[in-house]
């Protein structure tokens, strides 16, 4: 916050106003949807814990599980309340059920070898990466998108497509070193192979979700949706990716502001899906942060 500054202000008014909003739209929401965003959120922080092996050699097995236990008691905490509130109670089982079982599960650090995402690019290694990375959650994601499309709710689709868009995009964000840039003949090539990925690998790694979204009702619109997705998590991508040069760790970069960032990036997303002229403003968006990028390049002598 210090290092903020004035833009503190803005920045907190925002955290409140999207938790205000997250509250309002899960209290409207079908109970479904909050167990969902539960067991995401558990099995994500579960899954990208970094402290684990720390935990285990200072405090043992017995004594982690149960810090393991209390963390994730807390973090179920406002959706108890809620589920109270509303009188779900079978919600509030399936969450105590989760949270205790999901300490027993193994964590930190997962990373499956197969399969290697053989149908990407060839070169895209950051997409064969986060795509290994990604399958623990992108597998319940998927089975339910298919069951919304399968009951013909377009609204349980949408969200989880967005779900995984925001996910994947939050694993290209990285460190990166000027070492990266040797691969690369010029500044130029790297911004090319970077869109080239974008919208080659978001046909692979996406597809269900866009099928998904076209066949929830079979409508124009639902086919015209899907192709805003489509475009709107390529241009995401490949701002995340510009981000990633402009405002690296290891130049001087900002985490905080990298997290901000992060996050404008994914609202103009979720906008456009819903208001396609968006992608209008999301394309200038993307020119803005290539043309930063790409001074950012040249100062490293590519």
């Amino acid at each position: 916050m210090k290092e903020l500054g004035l833009i503190v202000i803005p920045a907190l008014l925002l955290f409140m106003f999207l938790g205000t909003l997250v509250v309002l739209r899960l209290v409207a929401a079908p109970v479904y949807f909050s167990v969902l965003l539960y067991v995401f959120l558990l099995l994500a922080y579960h899954f990208n814990r970094g402290d684990s092996t720390f935990l285990y050699s200072i405090f043992g097995v017995r004594h982690t599980k149960m810090l393991f236990l209390v963390e994730y008691a807390l973090l179920s905490i406002p959706f108890l309340c809620l589920f109270f509130y509303r009188y779900e109670f079978w919600a509030v089982a399936i969450v105590l059920l989760s949270l205790v079982s999901i300490c027993f599960v193994p964590h930190g650090g997962l990373s499956l070898r197969l399969p290697t995402f053989p149908f990407l690019a060839s070169g895209s290694y950051e997409y064969h990466r986060d795509g290994r990375l990604a399958i623990p959650l992108f597998i319940p994601l998927m089975v339910a998108a298919a069951m919304g499309a399968y009951i013909g709710n377009r609204n349980l689709v949408v969200t989880v497509s967005m779900i995984a868009a925001s996910l994947f995009s939050l694993l290209l964000m990285r460190e990166w070193h000027v070492e990266y840039l040797f691969n690369y003949k010029s500044a130029a090539r790297v911004l090319q192979l970077k869109l080239l990925f974008a919208l080659r690998n978001v046909c692979v790694v996406f597809l269900p979700f866009i099928l998904c979204i076209i066949l929830v009702d079979g409508s124009l619109h639902q086919l015209f949706m899907g192709a805003s997705y489509y475009v709107g998590v390529s241009l995401l991508l490949f701002q995340v990716e510009m981000l990633f040069f402009v405002n690296g760790a290891t130049h001087g970069g900002n985490d905080i502001l990298s997290a901000i960032a992060f996050m404008v990036l994914n609202a103009i997303f979720y906008v456009s899906l819903f208001v396609p002229p968006i992608l209008f403003f999301s394309i200038i968006v993307a020119g803005g942060l290539a043309y930063y990028a790409n001074s950012v390049i040249k100062k490293c002598k590519l």
